[in-house]
């Protein structure tokens, strides 16, 4: 609803306002008494009421006109007629106002002459608020405005004065509406051109960016070259040199890899300077060079020929060399049969002085203690004694040949004969003189009694419920002999401390079945030290028996056994409760023992295959090892067992990792437990192999790769690789630096954390059955 509009009227206007205002209903009045007895009109209720911006353009020829006002003003007023007095006005009826034509016409010249009323007019009318949409005209709304008319002007058509109104209304909404599309229009079109101008702008800036950027790629290209030419310049000569270094270390590198099985060391070790290192190196091998040139200079004719008369001089002094050699041992041994001629005289003439009776009681004694004293198992190897062919074929060069005596040949025959006939005599009686064993049980009864006595039992040998007695009774059922190192005056060959072959092997099995793979007997490192004290007065009684044969297999056999299975369990144990070095000391003696055995023995060994495997695996990298599994025959060499532990053997020798564990999966638990010494040993070289053969900033290796490798889990393939040194990021990759690889100190590295590839392959195997062999 518009607003009303206040005017202030000059105090002169009102008066001819209010004259006006009387005339008019005077002349009402008299129009509708006149038509009172005729056909009655009826108006329109309202009041006809000019537009705001009218009213504006009314002020302004107002102000302009001031003497039409004046004139207006003067005039005299218009009597009114008299208002009937049966007519009442209507209520709420305003009363109508009429405009002096002049003062309208005034008005419509201002606004159409004058631009800024006309914008303001228009910015103030109430037809323009609904942008762009028909008003509808309701006059009756808006606030009726007082128009002064002239005096004595006639009455106006308020019809028409309606029509005119509202075509000067829709005039003026008409060009607001023009005006206000041509000005979006505008402002379209200058937008449209803004923003071709800024699209244009932004084109040029990438422009000159390009450019720019162009001219900076030229000029660190012409930088680039500027360096790559003065490099060129300066690398032209060392290009010429390096392929000349290159030629001579594939030389170096192909000697090296030639005789790489020669050299001692793992690695070449520098001492002091290494410029001062390389001027020695260069004269060497300079003066190496000159030797060589002066060897090679001259005909190569004429040295072909001096090499031949040096192979002819060569074959011709190995002959002379071995005719003198012959020559030497002729002389030699006719030395010895002077010299053994000689002592026959003399022997000959002292027994004649001597007579017969005291000859026969120094050559026969009653006892030879001698033959008692030899050690075990060492058969006295027999007097080589030459034949008669080699006597009657050495040279003739002394007196005695020459008298060509049947009596001296005889003489010498009988002596030799009485000799050998000596020998079987005393090895008879050494065998007479051997303990043998008389005592049935485990432990002798003569040591129980001392050990109750001095209160020496272990708690494994006494009676069930006596363990918190002071001094607790044996069983003798328990019981087991212990080992007691050799003291003089003690008497160690009494038969009745002696068991017999038999009870010890039924020892072993006790010691095995019922104390070793007990599960209630616990801490095993106590076990062990029972057991391993036991088993050595075992082997003391087997030494003073001089115990042969397949009693002596079959104790070895499990002796060996449980030590090579004492050596895996307890491996990182602390020294007080195991030490290694003991533990392998008597095992080296064992094996060794067993070895001779079945080297020396008659009968058959079903398991002789498999302690040669472990001989040669628990000794790994050895040569005598090797060289007694070469000296082995066909048959064995040649069996699946000791074949896979000549290839690991190999594979250990040529120092190749991958391969020796790869092939350690093939092998049984047994087999497993003497070769897991040498698995960290194994490892620590291919970390090393591989941490110099990866060596680079972006190299990346797996870590589980490297696990399966490794026959490791991820989890401890990763804590060996941080205890050597070795970087593993989040991702599970191993980062090989060779400067970074560094031992580990003393205890960081426990070798028990990392046997899996022996554990997995105990499964469900007992003690009993890994020891007595039944896995």
């Amino acid at each position: 609803m518009a607003s009303r509009r206040k005017t202030t009227v000059p105090s002169t206007l009102k008066s001819v306002s209010t004259d006006a205002k009387s005339s008019k209903s005077g002349s009402n009045a008299n129009k509708a008494n006149s038509n009172g007895a005729g056909k009655k009109s009826v108006k329109p209720t309202g009041t006809i009421v000019k537009s705001r911006y009218m009213q504006a353009a009314e002020k302004t020829s107002l102000s302009k006109s001031n003497s039409l006002t004046n004139e207006s003003i003067a005039a005299p007023p218009r009597p009114s007629s008299p208002k009937p007095s049966g007519v009442k006005p209507k209520v709420g009826t305003p009363p109508r106002r009429t405009m002096a034509p002049q003062a309208l016409a005034a008005s419509r010249m201002s606004s159409d002459t004058e631009p800024s009323l006309l914008g303001r007019s228009i910015l103030q009318s109430t037809f323009s608020d609904g942008h762009f949409h028909r008003p509808d005209f309701d006059i009756s709304v808006i606030k009726e405005k007082t128009v002064i008319e002239k005096a004595g002007e006639p009455e106006r058509n308020p019809e028409n004065d309606k029509r005119l109104i509202e075509m000067n209304t829709f005039l003026l909404a008409y060009l607001t509406a023009k005006m206000e599309s041509n000005t979006m229009k505008l402002k379209a079109e200058a937008e449209a051109r803004i923003l071709q101008e800024m699209e244009e702008e932004e084109a040029l800036h990438n422009e000159v960016q390009e450019k720019k950027r162009q001219h900076l790629l030229m000029e660190k290209e012409r930088l680039v070259n500027e360096m790559l030419d003065l490099q060129i310049a300066a690398l032209t000569p060392v290009a010429e040199a390096a392929k000349q270094f290159t030629k001579d270390y594939k030389c170096f590198a192909t000697a090296v890899d030639t005789t790489r099985h020669e050299l001692p060391v793992k690695n070449f070790y520098i001492d002091g300077d290494r410029k001062e290192f390389l001027d020695k190196a260069e004269a060497c091998l300079r003066e190496s060079e000159k030797l060589l040139v002066e060897c090679t200079e001259g005909n190569y004719k004429d040295n072909s020929t001096c090499l031949d008369c040096l192979r002819d001089m060569k074959m011709v002094s190995k002959d002379i060399s071995q005719q003198v050699s012959g020559a030497f041992s002729e002389l030699l041994e006719m030395s010895s049969l002077v010299c053994r001629h000689t002592i026959q005289v003399q022997q000959s003439a002292e027994e004649e002085r001597l007579g017969a009776a005291r000859t026969q009681e120094l050559y026969c004694p009653k006892q030879r203690p001698v033959c008692a004293e030899r050690p075990m198992n060492r058969r006295r190897a027999p007097r080589r004694i030459s034949s008669h062919s080699q006597r009657r074929d050495a040279p003739a060069g002394g007196g005695y040949c020459r008298q060509g005596s049947q009596e001296q040949w005889r003489g010498q025959d009988k002596a030799q004969v009485s000799e050998v006939e000596e020998d079987e005599r005393c090895q008879q009686q050494g065998k007479e003189t051997v303990p043998r064993g008389a005592c049935q049980t485990m432990c002798p009864a003569r040591e129980l009694r001392d050990r109750e006595a001095q209160n020496r039992l272990h708690r494994f040998e006494i009676v069930a419920g006596m363990e918190k007695v002071r001094r607790p009774r044996g069983d003798p059922l328990r019981a087991v002999k212990e080992y007691s190192r050799p003291a003089a005056g003690k008497d160690s060959t009494n038969p009745n401390d002696l068991r017999p072959p038999a009870v010890l092997l039924k020892t072993v099995c006790y010691l095995i079945d019922d104390i070793a793979a007990s599960p209630h007997l616990h801490p095993w490192t106590e076990v062990y030290s029972f057991v391993f004290d036991r088993l050595r007065g075992v082997k003391q009684d087997m030494i003073i028996q001089r115990v042969s044969g397949m009693h002596c297999v079959a104790i070895l056999e499990r002796t060996v056994r449980f030590l090579i299975y004492a050596s895996y369990r307890l491996c990182g144990e602390p020294l007080r409760l195991y030490d290694p070095r003991i533990n392998d000391t008597h095992l080296q003696e064992n094996l060794s023992w067993l070895l001779d055995c079945y080297a020396t023995g008659t009968g058959s060994h079903p398991n002789q295959e498999e302690f040669q495997a472990l001989g040669l695996l628990y000794n790994l990298g050895s040569a005598r090892a090797s060289q007694h599994i070469m000296e082995l025959p066909e048959r064995l060499r040649s069996s699946p067992p000791v074949t896979l532990a000549l290839s690991i053997n190999r594979a250990f020798l040529e120092r190749n990792p991958v391969r020796l564990l790869r092939l350690a999966r093939r092998l049984n638990f047994m087999q497993s437990c003497a070769l897991h010494r040498h698995l960290v040993a194994c490892r620590r070289d291919l970390l090393l192999i591989y941490s110099h053969g990866h060596n680079s900033r972006n190299c990346r290796f797996p870590l589980d790769t490297l696990a399966q490798l490794l026959s490791l889990d991820t989890s401890p393939a990763a804590r060996l690789c941080q205890a050597y040194g070795l970087e593993v990021n989040r991702d599970n990759q191993v980062v090989f630096s060779k400067a970074g690889f560094a031992e580990p100190t003393q205890g960081d590295l426990h070798c028990n954390l990392y046997h899996n590839i022996v554990a997995e392959k105990q499964r469900d195997l007992t003690i009993k059955n890994i020891i007595h062999g039944c896995a």
